[in-house]
């Protein structure tokens, strides 16, 4: 499970950005990520793991809230766009099953939200 390693990174991006805008840990509220299906992070365990990462630190009242991004591709035969783990890999209209993929391969921190921002 390679999400417990990257609530660590995050957590560590979050403590940059604090520092690097001169913010103290009690003023952030929440982390926001986005999330793609196709990312191969699941967002389950990102969650399962955020406890662990800020437990016993300065950041152990943070949030963590997460975008679940669609997988969503073009058909490269009709140029349909359609959500691809919802149908069956292949394209509704045509039938074929070569597309490229437009959304849904996304995983960045989004936002830091801060308290009265939310």
């Amino acid at each position: 499970m390679h999400e417990l390693g990257i609530v660590f990174e995050v957590l560590d991006r979050v403590k940059n950005i604090a520092a690097e805008n001169k913010l103290s840990p009690e003023e952030i509220a929440a982390v926001v990520l986005d999330v793609g299906e196709a990312s191969l992070v699941v967002p389950k365990y990102l969650r399962n793991c955020w406890p662990a990462a800020i437990d016993r630190t300065e950041y152990e009242h943070v949030e963590l809230n997460i975008n679940e991004i669609v997988a969503v591709v073009e058909c490269k035969q009709c140029g349909n766009f359609y959500e691809f783990l919802k149908k069956e890999r292949k394209c509704p209209v045509c039938g074929c099953e070569e597309a490229v993929i437009v959304t849904g391969k996304e995983f960045l921190l989004k936002e830091i939200l801060l308290y009265g921002e939310e």
